[in-house]
């Protein structure tokens, strides 16, 4: 153990593994309560959902640790589902957040343990923070869904300016097409212009394949070597909930720290880059906080400029389907 971390760490008692089993024991039979006594899902179809995870968990943790974006399994988890629950949006919704989630919290939890690992904490109490913060955070987050739910008129609906909702919309819209129609309606045949999608799949699976052929057999074209098709189809999905403006603002930002300070000013890139990553993410979860406490809360509604509001945020063909048509 040459590691200095590590042997600054081994100082501390490490959180057995029998801590963990209990957790996972314990979660795993309430998980299966709910679903079966709340009339969510098959109780059993859970066991598929934790088969996933654990399948799945290590090539996304290698993805996330090597790029820091994480590969979601919102979406496989949907097409399984709809072939489990054919004709069940609520069970659908029920096995993709297990799945989800499941994976998010894991790769999280690895993600707080390596932190703490660095910060010198206790990993005993790192466990302790964790759990604790994970009640914490359940309870409060649950009490406020409804505390908006129950308190905001017209939330989540065309009738409000303010409350458009679009990570709800895309998970109603998704338990419909994968729920309520099924997979084997929505994409496995050859009836609807959705089936080539499905094409992704084995294109996945074959590019990055492609990709380690050419560079062993040509390791010159080492430009090669920064091409991430996984974190390329990826960042497809949030296409969908997100306005057009925000790729171009990660794509800006990202290039002008990631290439433009990191190869000229490196020293201050090397001490601020993560903090001023950080100070954004907060700044946004603050400034949030901020117009819905002061603004909205209060009845003022933001200015109604060009380009803004609306469901198509001034882009009128990103509500139409497939063929270009828009409804209504």
């Amino acid at each position: 153990m040459n590691e200095v971390h590590a042997k600054l760490m081994a100082k501390y008692g490490e959180a057995p593994e029998w801590w963990y089993t209990i957790v996972f024991c314990v979660n795993v039979i309430v998980a299966c309560l709910v679903c079966h006594f709340g009339d969510l899902m098959p109780w059993y179809w859970l066991f598929i959902a934790i088969i996933l995870i654990f399948v799945l968990l290590l090539p996304i943790g290698i993805v996330q640790a090597l790029s820091n974006q994480q590969l979601g399994l919102n979406v496989f988890s949907e097409f399984i589902g709809g072939y489990l629950m054919n004709g069940n949006p609520i069970g659908n919704g029920t096995f993709k957040t297990y799945t989800y989630i499941g994976q998010v919290q894991t790769l999280l939890m690895v993600q707080d343990l390596k932190l703490g690992h660095y910060m010198k904490v206790p990993p005993r109490i790192m466990f302790a923070a964790q759990i604790s913060s994970a009640v914490i955070s359940s309870v409060v987050s649950y009490g406020f869904g409804l505390f908006l739910l129950d308190g905001i008129k017209d939330i989540c609906t065309a009738k409000s300016k303010d409350w458009q909702c679009p990570n709800p919309n895309v998970f109603y819209t998704a338990s419909v097409i994968w729920g309520a129609v099924g997979s084997q309606k929505s994409f496995v045949t050859n009836d609807v212009p959705y089936y080539n999608v499905f094409w992704f799949f084995p294109l996945g699976v074959i590019l990055p394949v492609i990709q380690w052929l050419i560079l062993r057999k040509w390791p010159s074209q080492s430009w090669l070597g920064y091409v991430h098709f996984p974190i390329m189809f990826s960042s497809l999905s949030y296409l969908i909930p997100a306005p057009a403006g925000n790729f171009v603002s990660w794509l800006f930002l990202g290039l002008v720290f990631n290439y433009v300070v990191k190869k000229y000013v490196f020293d201050w890139w090397d001490r601020y880059a993560y903090i001023v990553s950080a100070a954004l993410d907060i700044g946004v979860a603050f400034s949030s906080l901020f117009i819905f406490l002061v603004l909205s809360n209060q009845g003022i509604s933001f200015p109604n400029w060009w380009g803004m509001g609306g469901s198509s945020q001034g882009c009128p063909l990103s509500g139409a389907n497939y063929s270009g048509i828009i409804p209504g």
